[in-house]
């Protein structure tokens, strides 16, 4: 059976001929409304059964102009991410045009992702929210919806499949890299996975991508040359070490970020390894500093940019009330040959 639309305020308001303000002056009691007017909205309000989120009820003439971005990590960690810094500034592009400014809401020291979840919505400060998936995203997720907030989630939405979502394509990145890297003729290519813990479904997409490339190749996957990262520099350089030590090493690595690929190539230079010669190295996702690193690294180029620009973009259309006409949204990704391979 078909989930029943949920009536919003644009609803409302058509239904009892009077505007978005009036139908928020009477939710809010924010302002003088003529007695008429007042029934006309308590009447539509009881037929369409309409309840106003947290958000709206908070919010004078609903709209605070505001919208949130919530980044379940460290603030230490957001500032030194360029890829989650350029989909802030695809977020805050798109939020500026429409006026409204945007509220970053972190971690801040803990390790607790789901902190900055509560830290937003205990303060009922915007209309709607950004979140970037991260493992405590299902719970993050869970609490929005329960609070009644609008959200787009960049990446997947493990706690709510029916959400909106903005994501790269990154099963067939994973699967370009490595059908780049067995053309190159490498069979052995170990891996530098994010952390162990947790579930991150756009690594899993990378990995499975990799894996079906693999295996057509004729070839298996080997889970000893899978180890893992934090998506730092320093994490690329430590696994490295760990793959380099095996009894059978591998002839090329694929980091599922650039800035673990980084630091897989510093860790093989301090080895005596030449880049490419002894040891290929690629990545994810085609951070600024990729096309001008030592040697310049090959990766898989997303548009971070561009996915915080169309995920405010339809979160905008989630706070006004529109239709979502495709709710999962998944952008094309390019193969990014350069020295490193």
């Amino acid at each position: 059976m078909p989930e029943k639309k949920r009536s919003t305020i644009k609803d409302v308001a058509s239904l009892a001929g009077v505007s978005l303000q009036t139908v928020s002056r009477v939710i809010n009691n924010s302002g003088p409304v003529s007695e008429t007017t007042l029934q006309k909205v308590q009447q539509a309000i009881l037929t369409l059964n309409y309840r106003p989120s947290l958000a709206a009820r908070s919010l004078p003439g609903r709209c605070s102009y505001v919208i949130g971005f919530i980044v379940p990590y460290e603030v230490d960690y957001l500032i030194t991410d360029p890829n989650l810094l350029a989909q802030i500034s695809g977020a805050d592009a798109e939020a500026h045009q429409r006026g409204y400014s945007l509220l970053l809401s972190t971690s801040g020291n803990s390790k607790n992702g789901l902190e900055a979840y509560e830290r937003f919505v205990s303060n009922q400060a915007a209309d709607g929210a950004l979140v970037i998936e991260t493992a405590s995203s299902s719970e993050g997720s869970k609490l929005l919806s329960l609070q009644e907030y609008p959200y787009v989630s960049i990446g997947q939405d493990l706690g709510n499949p029916g959400a909106c979502t903005v994501d790269r394509d990154n099963y067939d990145g994973g699967r370009q890299i490595t059908q780049h890297l067995l053309d190159r003729g490498h069979t052995r290519i170990g891996i530098i996975n994010g952390p162990a813990f947790g579930s991150v479904a756009g690594l899993q997409l990378r990995l499975e991508g990799h894996q079906q490339s693999m295996e057509q190749a004729g070839l298996s996957f080997d889970p000893s040359l899978m180890v893992y990262g934090d998506y730092t520099r320093r994490s690329g350089e430590t696994a490295t070490q760990q793959l380099l030590a095996l009894p059978d090493p591998p002839t090329a690595i694929f980091a599922l970020n650039d800035r673990m690929a980084m630091g897989a190539i510093r860790s093989a230079q301090k080895a005596g390894l030449r880049i490419p010669e002894d040891l290929a190295v690629a990545g994810f996702d085609d951070i600024p500093t990729a096309s001008d690193f030592n040697p310049p690294l090959t990766t898989i180029s997303v548009s971070s940019h561009k996915l915080g620009q169309t995920a405010a973009r339809m979160l905008f259309q989630l706070i006004d009330g529109e239709p979502i006409e495709k709710k999962q949204v998944v952008l094309p990704v390019e193969l990014v040959i350069r020295e490193s391979t």
